[in-house]
């Protein structure tokens, strides 16, 4: 029965991210993971081995497109939530056993910790949040502009917990349940109506050349590839563009230092009167005892006419892995690993670009996933106290390569995290795919236009800004600050129950 409720839970997950249009299960997905707990307790052994299963079937459902990417990276994923979820299961048993009058309290801060805690360390891949599960939901999501996606997590939970106990005949639960749907559907609805968006056609296109991956980096195919980004770019300017964004490593060169190839861009922006922002790999010397012959970057840049190109923004966040080993840093043997990765470096800082009369900030490929950078990138100030108003920017940018997922839902599970960082941050933003899905957001997290995979084509959309400055503006350290000091609570509470209740009563 066990093994039943762990995976109809992981099923459940699954399937509410993917496109199906099943959303709604992420409301019931937790429950069987609440009846495997009131089960009672377990050894350790069994909770590892439910941990796994649980990772396993659940990853295999929505991430079982990075298999075709990389076998060794999707059985480290498995391998590493596992672990994440092993220790989980541990509190959760441990609280459910001894804090019984906390227990869902505290399996809510657990769940909410380990896909908070996916943000941060090398092996960094926040894909697991429950609130991804509403994608499908734009009122729904207009409560991101509150507490992100963390926020849209914590609606989940309880709404999953508070279904448990309707279940399990505790109608009292009922009111709760409603009263948390109607303010949440309200603020969703009320948000449309209040949340003015300013319009303005401002000629930003999007190019997707839908280069294939096998012939991308072929010396021999070059020719051919710019030709396509050469008719691309000429239909653009044709149709009144200002800001053409072409994808990540649209360039297969180091363009900054190919001189070659450089001006064939800046000769583009040149005869076409546009800008032209594009992504690219970048070296830099290293000094003599790097263990690396050089440093490499995963980096973007814009091109305008006549001018010098604008220092170029270094990747921030690196898939791990794939882009670099963790932790060579620390651990330098690890150069030695070849699992077909580039080692690239960090990027410093966000860089802001100018086109016209905005700016926008770029993030490149999975840098989509983490709100806080993209927190920062939308806001210039973010962080900071300096008493003045928010210095937000016009838009974003994000821009990618997919080629690598296929015709898989990869593509699509990683484009519809654009609306969730849209309504976040109040924002429009422009995401450029190579093999697509390409699309532009609004800051309501409403798709305006996209592309389908693996079409050549270029699509525009208006400029939409908002007025209003979210409340995440002024929140979005809070969850790890509440999540962190609910976690002292509880080990707190679990070494000794007096620490909370002086009278000395056990919780039971």
């Amino acid at each position: 029965m066990d093994i039943f409720l762990i995976l109809l839970s992981a099923i459940l997950n699954g399937l509410s991210r993917l496109p199906f249009h099943c959303g709604w299960m992420g409301f019931i997905s937790v429950i069987p993971l609440l009846c495997y707990f009131e089960r009672g307790k377990k050894k350790g052994k069994i909770l590892l081995r439910d941990a796994f299963i649980y990772n396993a079937a659940g990853l295999t459902i929505w991430l079982h497109w990075i298999w075709g990417v990389t076998a060794w990276g999707f059985i480290g994923i498995i391998v590493f939530y596992t672990i994440y979820y092993y220790l989980a299961f541990l509190a959760v048993q441990l609280i459910w056993q001894k804090l019984p009058r906390f227990k869902y309290i505290g399996f809510i801060v657990i769940m909410l910790s380990v896909q908070y805690l996916q943000n941060f360390t090398e092996f960094r891949f926040p894909w697991l949040d429950l609130g991804y599960s509403l994608t499908d939901y734009t009122v729904l999501l207009q409560a991101a502009d509150i507490g992100g996606i963390a926020f849209l997590s914590l609606l989940l939970l309880v709404c999953n917990v508070l279904l448990y106990n309707i279940l399990r005949s505790k109608y009292k639960n009922l009111i709760p349940l409603g009263l948390i749907l109607i303010l949440w559907i309200g603020y969703g609805l009320w948000c449309f109506k209040s949340v003015k968006l300013t319009k303005t056609d401002e000629h930003i296109t999007i190019m997707q050349p839908s280069i294939p991956q096998n012939e991308k980096w072929e010396t021999e195919h070059f020719d051919e590839l710019f030709k396509r980004y050469n008719e691309l770019t000429a239909q653009a300017a044709q149709d009144s563009t200002k800001l053409l964004i072409w994808p990540e490593a649209a360039m297969p060169t180091y363009l900054l230092r190919d001189h070659t190839r450089r001006e064939m861009v800046q000769e583009l922006c040149n005869i076409y009167h546009l800008d032209i922002f594009t992504g690219f790999p970048d070296v830099l010397p290293a000094p003599e005892n790097y263990p690396g012959e050089a440093y490499y970057y995963n980096a973007a840049t814009l091109f305008k006419p006549f001018q010098k190109y604008d220092e170029p923004y270094y990747k921030i966040i690196l898939v791990p892995v794939g882009e670099r080993i963790p932790y060579l840093k620390y651990f330098p043997f690890l150069w030695k690993l070849q699992f077909g990765q580039a080692n690239w470096e960090y990027g410093p800082a966000c860089r802001y670009f100018n086109s016209g009369n905005l700016t926008f900030s770029s993030l490149i490929c999975f840098e989509i996933a983490f709100p806080e950078l993209i927190h920062k990138m939308a806001f210039r100030n973010a962080g900071e106290n300096k008493g003045g108003p928010p210095d937000k920017i016009d838009f974003l940018v994000n821009i990618t390569n997919d080629a690598w997922f296929g015709r898989s839902v990869g593509p699509w599970m990683h484009g519809m995290m654009t609306k969730f960082r849209a309504v976040e941050n109040r924002i429009q933003i422009y995401r450029c795919a190579n093999t697509g899905i390409s699309m532009a957001v609004d800051p309501m997290g409403r798709v305006l236009t996209q592309t389908k995979l693996f079409e050549i084509k270029n699509i525009k959309a208006p400029l939409y800004r908002a007025d209003k400055v979210p409340l995440y503006y002024y929140l979005y350290r809070w969850p790890r600050l509440i999540i962190l000091l609910a976690l002292v609570l509880i080990v707190c509470a679990l070494l000794n129950d007096k620490i909370l209740f002086p009278s000395g009563k056990r919780l039971k």
